[in-house]
């Protein structure tokens, strides 16, 4: 009985362990970008054009992160025994991850030689901040909903250590 009570602590730290190291890197990193790297480029670097290519490798990366951890977070959660919502929230941003990566930013590179090609196409331009503006809309509510799960899963977590307190007493 008591190596029974033994793994399921140990299965719970483990989950719960790897869902705070996922949501923190995603959060961190999300934040980190908005705040640091693309405020950074776009200040030091001499074009918008210029910084913008420095700004996409790295929004790449963070979008293929938030899709995998997305599903990571979904999966712990599961395993966690949490809210519908904690399951289905992290999966829709994980979708939003790949729509934006899939659709806004391949358009956006598709554009880029005809933005800022010879003779810059002013129709091209306009669809391409269009784009940029979808593209900051996605990444905002992505960060929004990354933070979100934060508060979340702490709530969850406190609400099982009552819990697990209250089955103690008793």
């Amino acid at each position: 009985m008591r190596n029974s009570a033994s793994s399921r602590a140990l299965r719970g730290t483990l989950l719960r362990s790897s869902l705070w190291l996922l949501l923190g890197g995603w959060v961190g990193s999300w934040l980190f970008f908005a705040m640091v790297i693309a405020r950074t480029a776009f200040q030091v670097l001499p074009s918008t054009e210029l910084a913008g290519r420095v700004v996409a490798p790295a929004l790449t990366a963070l979008h293929v992160y938030g899709a995998l951890a997305g599903v990571a977070v979904a999966g712990l959660a599961r395993g966690l025994r949490r809210s519908r919502l904690l399951l289905w929230l992290p999966l829709v941003l994980a979708a939003l991850c790949a729509y934006s990566q899939l659709s806004i930013t391949a358009e956006m590179e598709a554009l880029r030689p005809r933005v800022w090609g010879p003779g810059g196409d002013e129709l091209a331009a306009a669809r391409y901040r269009l784009l940029h503006g979808r593209s900051m809309l996605v990444f905002s509510a992505v960060c929004l909903g990354a933070v979100s799960l934060v508060f979340m899963h702490a709530r969850a977590d406190a609400s099982d250590a009552i819990q697990g307190e209250l089955r103690q007493k008793s």
